[in-house]
């Protein structure tokens, strides 16, 4: 059966997306679930993370990977596929064996946003089936040393005014967004300045040839704390942790929140008993006490629990930022 791609998701169809994935989570599929193995695991499973080795996703991916291999019996392998923003390995766990051995550690940009931004994709809103969310962390709004206003209310005054340029990690990353939705929800003219990756766009906020940048907090808080950037705001529900006298966007532009996640998702028509064994290993891992230490160290949050509540997180930013794409007219990068 042919399957309708995000990107091609009538508005209305929007809504009901985040209901579709958390059937899924919930009733897996039937058909497939007769032919589950009742040995599941019985060889060393693949976690697919589709950005470079050695970053913050990569490290999350292990820590998780390390405390499932234990709760399974099983060793599992990171495997890092990278390229096109995250969408080649996302697309290569798609097309792989819907058996349990082979899964994505999928996020944000490529499960909520790329859908939608990416034309010719190869995997859409049906290609996967969610296991669990593994964490969550706020952005960060920062500026060069130098720049007038201290506070973000007077960085916002501020800004209606004056021709202020926000650098973020490229066109359609979640610091570009973040750029749109506070230039939509703020009533502020904000130049973006699209980099091809967030270190340069941090680099340039640094020798003040930017005046502002959008990026994770986890990625800006050395710089803050090191004095070399301002922090006018993290857009989290609840302070972030390491640097919590940092305002919170919301705090003044109503209703303003974004998060960067990540989490486990399985090939749709795995097995629902292998998803169902996944997802409680992955829970148990999440419990873990390394696990959690590790990631209140780095100042993230632990993701929701359960894997149909991971789907309507994927499913309510999906609606999010697609209607914003939209409405900015927001292009990738070539």
């Amino acid at each position: 059966m042919r399957h309708t791609p995000f990107a091609q998701c009538a508005p209305r169809a929007l809504t009901r997306l985040g209901l579709a994935l958390t059937a899924f989570a919930t009733l897996g599929f039937s058909a497939a679930a007769n032919a589950a193995p009742t040995d599941f695991p019985d060889k060393p499973i693949t976690v697919v993370v589709p950005f470079p080795a050695g970053g913050p996703t990569d490290a999350s991916a292990r820590l998780f990977a390390r405390a499932m291999g234990d709760n399974l019996g099983q060793p599992i392998v990171v495997d890092n596929r990278a390229g096109a923003a995250g969408t080649v390995g996302s697309a290569w766990v798609a097309r792989a064996g819907a058996d349990g051995y082979t899964l994505l550690w999928g996020g944000t940009s490529t499960l909520a946003v790329a859908p939608k931004l990416y034309k010719n994709l190869k995997y859409d809103a049906k290609s996967f089936i969610p296991v669990g969310m593994a964490l969550r962390g706020p952005l960060m709004l920062a500026g060069r040393q130098g720049l007038a206003p201290n506070t973000l209310p007077e960085l916002l005054k501020y800004a209606k005014d004056q021709a202020l340029t926000v650098g973020s990690a490229g066109n359609g990353s979640i610091g570009h967004l973040a750029t749109e939705y506070l230039k939509e929800r703020a009533h502020i003219p904000l130049t973006h300045v699209p980099y091809r990756g967030g270190s340069p766009a941090i680099t340039d906020a640094l020798g003040g040839q930017i005046d502002l940048v959008f990026d994770t907090a986890a990625a800006l808080a050395p710089y803050i704390k090191s004095g070399k950037l301002k922090a006018y705001a993290v857009t989290g529900a609840q302070p972030y942790a390491p640097l919590p006298q940092v305002a919170l966007m919301k705090s003044a532009v109503d209703g303003y929140e974004a998060y960067s996640w990540f989490g486990l998702v399985a090939p749709a028509n795995t097995p629902a008993p292998v998803v169902q064994k996944l997802s409680q290993a992955f829970a148990k891992a999440a419990q873990s006490d390394e696990v959690r230490r590790e990631l209140a160290a780095t100042g993230v949050e632990p993701g929701v629990a359960g894997a149909a509540e991971f789907a309507k997180v994927i499913g309510a930013d999906f609606a999010k930022w697609s209607a914003l794409i939209t409405r900015a007219n927001v292009r990738a990068d070539d």
